[in-house]
């Protein structure tokens, strides 16, 4: 059974990735296939595994910066983590994402 802080961030985070849109189609992260997975912790932390649209674009980058931003304003969600994936140098888009 999930946590009442559980709950609350999921409801948070799906409120933030149902308008969210990727910046190069106009469509939300889920419907442009870049949301890859998802998972919420008991204690409201979130983590998200995306693919980039574009492997070396500076706004996809940026975009996913502000998207972690806007989510660790959210008083339910305590930590964000966006984990990059098949692309090439991912550690270089996760540790810029996550510092």
């Amino acid at each position: 059974m999930a946590s009442r802080v559980q709950r609350g961030a999921q409801r948070q985070l799906l409120d933030v990735l149902s308008s969210w849109k990727e910046p190069h189609s106009g469509t939300t992260l889920h419907e442009s296939g870049a949301l890859k997975a998802m998972q919420v912790g008991e204690d409201g932390s979130v983590q998200l595994r995306v693919k980039p649209a574009r492997a070396h674009c500076p706004c996809c980058l940026l975009d996913f910066i502000d998207l972690r931003n806007l989510l660790l304003q959210k008083k339910k969600i305590s930590s964000v983590l966006i984990e990059v994936v098949e692309v090439p140098d991912i550690h270089r888009w996760n540790s810029s994402i996550n510092e």
